[in-house]
């Protein structure tokens, strides 16, 4: 048992865990549904957590900044904006090199596996982004053609006050359905979800504004 232990918390072997906890992540983020990448990243951060639990590393701080980092990160498939992962991230981060008995050597060794990491992130986004679900979740990406029922209006004055209905997330831009055409609009001070109606408001060029239907 010491001896799988020792290998576990070995500064290699516990790179190893975790350059292949985030490259499965990278992965899963830029795949279009749950797939094996999900199961080796629990795998291996279970397998780098329990290692360095027997090796007497365990502290109170490190599991309680990983499970609220956890639920910042769940959060944030559920709340616009992208703050709550950034912390719930870091916080993980920061617990997987207080939960080592050597926090600078971990510390430089988690260094370099981000560094890939963001190596590996720099690759998929030049190669997928136009297919990546989380891209789409930052950018508009809806088809623009009038075979996808687009329509441009050079005065759209005359849609003030008209009803429709939300097509993408407005964060803050994104596509309404209004009379069966999907135009291009802006939310009026908050974000909106998919599939909220909404109302024009005001339009200033070809700058359309909604808000929400009370």
């Amino acid at each position: 048992m010491e001896s799988l232990v020792s290998f576990i918390t070995y500064p290699v072997t516990s790179g190893i865990l975790l350059l292949i906890f985030f490259s499965s992540i990278v992965y899963q983020v830029f795949s279009e549904r749950i797939n094996v990448s999900t199961l080796l990243a629990i795998i291996s951060i279970s397998v780098y957590y329990i290692g360095h639990f027997f090796n007497g590393g365990f502290t109170f701080m490190s599991l309680a900044l990983l499970f609220f980092g956890v639920i910042l990160l769940t959060l944030e498939f559920f709340v616009i904006g992208l703050i709550l992962g950034a912390i719930g991230l870091a916080m993980i981060i920061f617990s997987m090199i207080m939960v080592t008995t050597d926090p600078t050597v971990y510390g430089i060794v988690l260094l370099i596996v981000l560094v890939i990491t963001v190596i590996e992130v720099g690759v998929f986004i030049k190669m997928k982004k136009k297919r990546v679900p989380l891209w789409k979740r930052l950018i508009l990406t809806d088809a623009t053609d009038t075979e996808s029922g687009y329509t441009s209006f050079d005065d759209r004055g005359y849609l003030v006050g008209e009803v429709g209905v939300t097509v993408t997330p407005l964060r803050p831009s994104g596509t309404v359905l209004i009379d069966d055409k999907r135009i291009d609009a802006v939310a009026d001070g908050t974000f909106i979800n998919a599939n909220v109606d909404v109302k024009v408001v005001y339009v200033e060029g070809t700058r359309i504004v909604v808000r929400p239907v009370n």
